[in-house]
């Protein structure tokens, strides 16, 4: 597990988590299982809060609770699959991260932000640097709300992230939950249509069945082009160039089995999408 000097929580033998800041500690039982590889207290003075981020089997789980009382934040920890939700990494001087998870109790997507000095040469989080960790309501929305932590109370394990994606795709990206598996009369080409489209656009949805708790992964625009793959009912999965691919492509021997990348996948409401290709 990364050290990070003054960046980090105390763990005590019990496996409960102790915050030691602003003159005082206030002590809270582990709030999830497998390793711990994310956890900050919000910046709200009046009212602070543990965030907390953990990786176990293949999956992630957040949870959120106030620090003098213990009580949670979402009553249904927020759960994302490792091998398909959202997830960004990039490195340099700083290291980002984005993960996707989706809150049952409010319906809609929250997604984890952290950025940490990186120790390029070491392939490790460095000693010292800037810290942040936030969370936020979908990136693609023009009109976003924050959670932001304090940057002193920033811990950070990140290496705990890579053994729960060991089914992941070929790039770290977001796939459907359901199988794509493109056909030659089913793969083509579509304009995006704005036919009752939401301010925000048109939702990609990570189901072709979706409901109120469907994780929405991609908000397509009017007028924009995409690819598509299959289709299931009223709905078409769709490929998404994302992580810096300009393009996706299809060879034919990839005909008829589950597509797997380079590019994302999701599926969109077939009324939204008219077939040019």
């Amino acid at each position: 597990m990364t050290v990070v000097s003054k960046h980090r929580f105390a763990f005590s033998a019990t496996a409960a988590l102790a915050l030691s800041t602003w003159g005082g500690t206030a002590a809270a039982q582990s709030v999830c299982g497998g390793d711990v590889v994310f956890q900050c207290a919000t910046d709200n003075a009046d009212f602070r809060e543990q965030i907390t981020v953990c990786a176990q089997d293949q999956r992630y789980a957040l949870t959120r609770h106030a620090l003098s009382s213990g009580e949670m934040y979402y009553d249904t920890p927020l759960i994302a699959d490792a091998n398909t939700t959202w997830f960004r990494w990039i490195e340099d001087d700083q290291a980002q991260v984005e993960i996707g998870f989706w809150s049952v109790d409010l319906a809609e997507p929250v997604t984890l932000h952290v950025d940490l000095p990186w120790d390029d040469m070491n392939e490790t989080v460095a000693d010292t640097g800037n810290f942040n960790m936030w969370l936020q309501s979908p990136h693609w929305r023009a009109s976003v709300d924050q959670t932001l932590c304090a940057s002193d109370t920033v811990y950070a394990a990140p290496e705990g992230l890579w053994q729960a994606q060991r089914a992941r795709g070929p790039i770290g990206t977001f796939f459907s939950h359901d199988d794509v598996i493109p056909r030659v009369d089913t793969v083509g080409v579509a304009r995006v249509t704005d036919g009752d489209a939401s301010p925000e656009g048109v939702p990609v949805y990570a189901s072709s069945r979706p409901s109120a708790a469907t994780p929405i992964w991609w908000m397509l625009q009017p007028g924009e082009t995409i690819d598509i793959l299959g289709r299931a009912g009223d709905f078409i999965a769709v490929a998404i160039p994302t992580n810096g691919l300009t393009q996706c492509f299809l060879r034919p021997e990839d005909l008829g089995k589950p597509y797997t990348g380079p590019c994302a996948t999701g599926w969109v409401d077939r009324a939204h999408l008219q077939h040019i290709q």
